[in-house]
């Protein structure tokens, strides 16, 4: 393991980033734009349920146009998660196919991300055999 400290200095660039102030702030909001777009990503990309990425969620509370959700944004954290991207691929075509499920079957017309990611990872907490088993399978491969 190295000696030096790989997220050193990361607060400073943070601050610098957040302010907003200065030429530095704005040239990595436009190199990460343009990083974004290349890689096929857009800025609404890294939003959960259309807040910003900053976790402003000014817009949204406890219900949508189409009703109440589970829970408020302020409930929320956010951590970042490391999956590969064809696990990602899968499960994003699973939160479509629930989406069109609790349209379908059940009314509910208003999905937030947040409410999907919060009932994949309860399940996946409510069932650790499973996860065993799983992983044990993704070793064997």
């Amino acid at each position: 393991m190295p000696d030096e400290n790989r997220f050193a200095g990361i607060a400073d660039a943070v601050e610098n980033e957040g302010d907003g102030s200065g030429a530095a702030g704005e040239e990595n909001e436009s190199s990460t734009a343009e990083s974004d777009v290349a890689g096929g990503r857009s800025s609404e990309d890294d939003s959960i349920d259309g807040e910003s990425p900053s976790g402003d969620a000014s817009a949204d509370d406890a219900s949508t146009p189409d009703g109440p959700v589970a829970f408020e944004f302020d409930d929320t954290v956010q951590k970042s998660v490391y999956v590969r991207s064809e696990t990602f691929e899968a499960l994003e075509d699973a939160e479509a196919l629930v989406d069109a499920r609790l349209r379908t079957d059940h009314e509910v017309k208003n999905l937030t991300r947040r409410e999907f990611f919060d009932a994949v990872f309860a399940e996946a907490a409510d069932d650790t055999d499973r996860l065993v088993e799983r992983i044990l399978r993704m070793r064997e491969k």
